[in-house]
């Protein structure tokens, strides 16, 4: 019997172990050509999918072969595009990557800010100087014309400035008190400007914000309704029958960012004790109903656009009050939810939307015998949108 020397029993494990990560690898190759072959076929018989409901958008359709399009490189991009729309299990994925961004450390995903205590905060705009000096100008000139009317105008801070506590550590925030002081010391003379900062910060404990969503809360726009309806000549009541309409709201803002951690609730107000019987009316879609709710849109992605259904071109609320007071309310998104409390107050509410509205104004206050206007805006629209600008012109006459 040979006995082996030292070397010969070294070599001997070398190989044998080369020969296992030999065997390992191919094992591995195998493995993982299995895997990518089972992704690629079910890519590949999986039915593509319209809509997605976590992103609240429409997902890209599978590309149409043209061989003008392949030469421009559009073919490829369209491909890129439908894969990664496409992909099996891509919520899943998104989800994944979105936990081991957070260990990670990292505070931001698309323009999200991934705050404190499951907060999702958008990113504050810097102001569009070209648009806002147009939206100012055009209220003071708007102003100057109707001296006559009761003129009021009130912006909203945005959650990020408000709750900057619940901000991730070191997160730039817009200081959004210096921008409506400057709005206001232009604006201030020729209309009654409310400045809300402080009611809102003094209620920031409160969810006066939803998490996952860039809109103010129903109790938000009741603490500012509050706060300003004194100098709207209104006596609020002080009894609201509070209903939970969702408990399961996940609004803009986790679709951007694709974090879906939590779920929000959506409170409409009742107003006791005061007769609150009205007519809406929109414009757009030529349809009156007997209420501001539309709660089929609870069964949507959005469940913001409950109030209303959404944004509308105009808006026509016609109730029984004998007060003969007629609002205008030029105004984005965050107006929706807080018509809920002025409704009892007027004889009759328009609402419009500058964003869509192409009519002529001064023919509309006229027509409509407005007594009142009021500018209802969340701060980051107001100055990034120059849409209010371009309504507020004087229309030449043809």
């Amino acid at each position: 019997m040979s006995i082996q020397s030292r070397e010969d029993r070294i070599s001997r494990k070398k190989r044998m172990r080369k020969l296992r990560a030999n065997r390992i690898c191919q094992v591995a190759a195998v493995l993982f050509g299995l895997v990518l072959a089972v992704v690629v076929i079910s890519n590949f018989l999986k039915k593509d999918v319209t809509f997605s409901e976590s992103e609240n958008r429409i997902l890209t359709e599978r590309p149409e072969w043209d061989l003008q399009e392949v030469m421009s490189g559009d073919f490829m991009a369209q491909t890129e595009s439908y894969v990664a729309d496409q992909f099996i299990f891509r919520d899943s994925w998104i989800w994944l990557k979105l936990q081991l961004d957070k260990l990670a450390g990292k505070k931001e995903s698309n323009g999200v800010y991934l705050g404190k205590e499951g907060y999702l905060m958008e990113v504050l705009d810097e102001p569009k100087e070209e648009y806002l000096k147009k939206n100012l100008a055009a209220v003071q000139d708007f102003s100057s014309r109707h001296q006559n009317l009761n003129r009021f105008m009130t912006l909203v801070p945005n959650a990020a400035y408000i709750l900057k506590d619940k901000m991730p550590a070191n997160a730039p925030v817009r200081d959004q008190s210096k921008d409506i002081q400057r709005i206001k010391d232009e604006v201030g003379e020729s209309l009654n400007f409310i400045d809300v900062t402080k009611t809102l910060q003094d209620h920031a404990s409160d969810p006066i914000y939803y998490k996952t969503d860039h809109h103010w809360t129903s109790l938000g726009a009741k603490y500012v309704f509050d706060e300003i309806a004194d100098d709207l000549g209104i006596v609020p009541v002080q009894d609201y029958q509070v209903y939970t309409v969702s408990d399961s709201f996940s609004g803009t803002l986790a679709s951007t960012s694709g974090y879906h951690g939590q779920r929000d609730t959506i409170e409409v107000y009742d107003p006791q004790g005061v007769e609150n019987d009205y007519v809406v009316y929109y414009a757009d879609d030529q349809e009156r109903t007997t209420t501001i709710y539309d709660r089929s849109c609870l069964e949507e992605k959005d469940q913001y656009t409950v109030f209303f259904g959404g944004n509308h071109t105009r808006v026509d609320i016609e109730t029984t009050n004998k007060e003969e007071r007629c609002l205008l309310v030029f105004k984005d998104s965050y107006a929706n939810s807080f018509m809920q409390f002025l409704t009892p107050y007027f004889r009759k509410i328009i609402l419009v939307d500058p964003r869509y509205y192409y009519e002529d104004v001064e023919q509309l206050i006229a027509s409509e015998g407005v007594t009142d206007v009021l500018f209802l805006y969340n701060l980051n629209t107001f100055l990034t949108d120059s849409s209010l600008g371009d309504v507020l012109a004087v229309q030449e006459s043809e």
